[in-house]
């Protein structure tokens, strides 16, 4: 699976940004944050589906790529 079709994003928002993954169903929020005029992806929160073989930790480096790639399109982060 490429990268493109891996996570989607399920909400985004000034303050938050929920991605999914596809195939797994494993659920990352990232929160946004302002610091001195720059807008940033702080803190995340995995929701793992206890579901499926693999755990939520392992997939959570690409989610937040792909959530700060999908906030930067979003004009949600610098």
């Amino acid at each position: 699976m490429d990268a493109g079709t891996e996570f989607a994003v399920d909400q985004a928002d000034a303050e938050t940004i929920l991605v999914r993954h596809c195939a797994e169903a494993h659920r990352y929020a990232f929160f946004i944050v302002s610091e001195e005029g720059r807008r940033y992806l702080g803190d995340g929160v995995t929701i793992g589906n206890n579901a499926t073989a693999n755990d939520g930790a392992d997939f959570a480096g690409s989610a937040r790529l792909f959530a700060e790639s999908a906030a930067r399109e979003r004009n949600l982060i610098d």
